[in-house]
């Protein structure tokens, strides 16, 4: 077999999250002991990645370090919060 794609294999797969199903990520909330992960489809963590002062936690998590938060989505996988950030 010379390089290049094998068409057998689709690069992508439809699942009941979208065309990528869920990904692993790390929690967010700032916690020092906190090892937990949650699952996100790709086009929620772009979301939460391209809006400033967004943070995705898991669902009863408290943001650590910012001066006030508010959540702004809850789903049953995590908790998407806008933290004002303190600056030392």
């Amino acid at each position: 077999m010379s390089g290049g794609c094998d068409a057998r294999v689709p690069r992508y797969r439809m699942t009941e999250h979208g065309m990528d199903g869920l990904r692993t990520r790390r929690c967010e909330c700032g916690a020092v002991e906190c090892a937990a992960v949650i699952q996100m489809t790709w086009a929620e963590q772009d979301e939460v990645d391209h809006a400033d002062g967004w943070w995705a936690v898991r669902p009863g998590h408290e943001p650590q370090g910012g001066r006030n938060w508010r959540i702004v989505q809850e789903t049953d996988r995590f908790v998407v919060v806008e933290v004002e950030e303190t600056h030392t």
